[in-house]
């Protein structure tokens, strides 16, 4: 155990032993410390009390045990745009480090785009313990040794670890010389705790000792192992203690090996290890030397490497052996900017976000590019822009290539065209009984504001060669300038609005429905996560979603009903949303309330009563707290039956168990984030990226 990790253990026992000491001082503190919160609204503000002047932002301060509840009630309000913990800045450093042989590894920096990301980075080094399993490590070398702790000599078990060839040397430099430090050279991590785990010595070694090695590393709480050695035997030995590291959530990266073969040496060639092959340093083309083929999971350059070398010195070196720690150390910036990653998903983000490489060879995902993986940490996997607005776009553009030419019926005449929707992106009501007429013109809903249409939005209508736009509310909810705005793009416009939320739903259905009506789906016309919930299913059948008070049913929706009397109507959410007497009231052949103890638990309810399409590729899954991301998006799930899981911004949920542990059982893994980071926090998104992979 490193000497870092003894320090942060006695610190916590110290800090819990004064706790129970003290009781009554701790809870005292703990009800007087107050947490700033950073809150973002839609539009400027008065001056407040951390402001002289109008803002769009203001800075609050509230009890640290009251933080949770401040920012679930301001996350709700649609005024607020966003709602943030204080967090901690820091200076930023000269763009390139002091260390004076910077200049000779600056080829391979530039190639894997590293500068960018320690300017990202929010901590100084890295603080976890990586075991270099190779020749030892020089223990006095200056750019080292206060990074190194104690290690083993599997080779001579009675001496240390020094190094007497170099190679591991070489290796730790490049996994955790120190940086910026005025001194030799630099390693990605920034600097990192070494353990140095001796198996080899005059370039050879034994299989028994890199398995004794490996099984070190584990009892002395290694995070990290590093392999630059291998063979092409398989050891059932080998993959099972390499099974027990991963096992304990040890990251394991091994050298690909340098003998220019379509394989891999073991370790690396397990599943399970990171397999680094090599290119060429400053190109994309492969090493000459570097082994590749379908188990290699990434490159990084391999020539011209320049790292410690024995007493203190510094040397140039080649192969794959240098390729693997510089995806080592990569994966320890990764890792620090977002500890919340596991081990898998690091590689993941690494193999998915590299660059093409120019070679016939197979290199796993490609050349690393740690910018492009650190920038996924947010990205991954996510449909977003800078507000609800840009995310709908966005979500048209990952949903539709073009538009398909539809015909639909308004009042007996047919209207043929390509088609999109136009709905409010600050106001819920008339929005969310669009998503079945969307469906029924395989049409995208994008969103406006009352003050006019977005550039992206035109831009986008004109991207989809869209010749009809129908507008969703009546000139209160969406003015006629907008409406102009669009006609003088050459768009013809069609506004569906009635008097009220509850009239245009009905006449939204009208143009959805046939004339008989098998199914129809009544949701709270005052709240709209339960519209959310049910929009891609009501889609999916074609069916209408109308709107209802929560003790009384609205005459507009009464009289569309008593007219079509629908085979079976679902009322959406509890009694507390719908009244049992206003549900009683709902004409109807057959009625099904399906209702869970909050939003996200009916939300689970209903898919749990209608099922995963057969046609389901993936999930969406958006925030519950605000309607757009999860609106738009319930335009594009319609596409492929796919469903929208709400789920709380911050924190797990059970439901949200429930519905993953329903849709991995059916299959479905894939998914998609709607809404940027503000809308789901990156931890959020990637604790749903790791109970789909189990």
């Amino acid at each position: 155990m490193s000497q870092l990790k003894s320090k942060q253990i006695l610190f916590l026992f110290l800090s819990s032993l004064l706790f129970s000491l003290n009781p009554d001082v701790s809870r005292a503190e703990t009800e007087n410390n107050t947490e700033r919160l950073l809150v973002t609204y839609e539009t400027t503000k008065a001056p407040s009390r951390s402001s002289e002047q109008p803002s769009k932002v203001d800075v609050i301060e509230v009890p640290e045990t009251e933080v949770e509840e401040t920012i679930d009630h301001l996350t709700s309000k649609k005024e607020v745009k966003h709602v943030e913990k204080d967090q901690p800045v820091f200076l930023m450093g000269a763009s390139e480090p002091n260390d004076p042989f910077f200049s000779y590894q600056k080829p391979w920096i530039n190639q894997i785009h590293l500068l960018k990301s320690w300017n990202l980075a929010t901590t100084k080094e890295s603080t976890q313990t990586v075991a270099v399993i190779d020749s030892g490590i020089d223990l006095t070398h200056p750019d080292l040794r206060a990074n190194i702790v104690d290690g083993v000599n599997l080779v001579t078990p009675n001496k240390t670890a020094q190094d007497v060839d170099g190679h591991g040397t070489r290796v730790a430099g490049l996994i955790g010389a120190e940086t910026n430090n005025n001194l030799g050279v630099v390693s990605p991590s920034r600097g990192t705790s070494l353990m140095p785990i001796k198996v080899t010595e005059n370039g050879k070694g034994e299989l028994s000792n890199v398995v004794q090695g490996i099984r070190y590393a584990i009892d002395h709480s290694a995070d990290v192992i590093n392999l630059s050695l291998g063979s092409y035997d398989h050891s059932y030995a080998l993959r099972t203690v390499i099974e027990e590291a991963v096992a304990e959530d040890i990251l394991v990266v091994g050298a690909a090996g340098n003998d220019n073969e379509s394989s891999v040496v073991y370790p690396a060639a397990y599943q399970d290890v990171l397999a680094v092959a090599a290119v060429e340093t400053g190109t994309n083309d492969k090493a000459a030397f570097s082994n590749y083929g379908s188990l290699v999971d990434l490159a990084t350059p391999g020539t011209e490497i320049y790292s410690t070398s024995l007493n203190g010195t510094y040397a140039f070196d080649k192969g794959t052996s240098m390729a693997a720690p510089i995806a080592t150390s990569s994966a320890l910036l990764i890792n620090e900017s977002a500890p919340y990653l596991t081990n898998k998903q690091t590689i993941k983000l690494m193999k998915e976000t590299a660059d093409a490489v120019n070679s016939s060879y197979s290199l796993g995902g490609g050349l690393l590019n740690v910018d492009s993986a650190i920038q996924g940490i947010t990205e991954y996997n996510r449909i977003y822009g800078n507000t609800a607005i840009e995310t709908a776009v966005e979500i048209a553009k990952s949903n539709w290539n073009e538009l398909e030419e539809q015909t639909l019926k308004m009042d007996g005449k047919p209207i043929s065209g390509k088609f999109v929707i136009l709905a409010r992106s600050d106001e819920f009501p008339d929005s969310l009984a669009a998503s079945p007429l969307a469906s029924k013109l395989e049409s995208p809903i994008l969103l406006t504001k009352k003050t006019g249409v977005s550039s992206e939005v035109l831009t986008e209508l004109n991207r989809l060669k869209a010749d009809h736009v129908f507008i969703i509310g009546g000139e209160n909810a969406i003015p006629e300038k907008i409406s102009n705005e669009i006609k003088s793009a050459g768009i013809n416009t069609i506004r569906i609005g009635g008097a009220n939320r509850y009239e245009t739903a009905t006449e939204i259905a009208s143009l959805v429905d046939r004339d008989n009506v098998n199914q129809a789906f009544i949701v709270s016309g005052e709240k709209f996560p339960d519209a959310l919930s049910i929009s891609s299913f009501a889609a999916r059948f074609g069916a209408p979603v109308l709107f209802t008070k929560q003790s009384t049913l609205p005459k507009e929706t009464k009289s569309y009903l008593d007219q079509k009397v629908p085979d079976r109507a679902y009322v959406i959410g509890g009694k507390e949303v719908v009244s049992e007497a206003t549900y009683s009231s709902i004409p109807s052949k057959d009625l099904e309330r399906i209702g869970g103890d909050d939003r996200y638990d009916t939300n689970f309810k209903v898919l749990l009563r209608f099922g995963a399409s057969s046609t389901s590729k993936k999930t969406y899954f958006a925030t519950g707290l605000k309607f757009p991301d999860a609106l738009t998006g319930g335009a594009a799930a319609s596409l492929s039956g796919d469903a929208i899981v709400l789920l709380h911004p911050k924190r797990y949920t059970e439901p949200l168990g429930k519905s993953i542990l329903y849709l991995t059982n059916n299959g479905i893994i894939d998914y998609r984030i709607l809404g940027g980071p503000e809308a789901i926090l990156p931890k959020k998104a990637w604790s749903i990226d790791q109970l789909l992979e189990q």
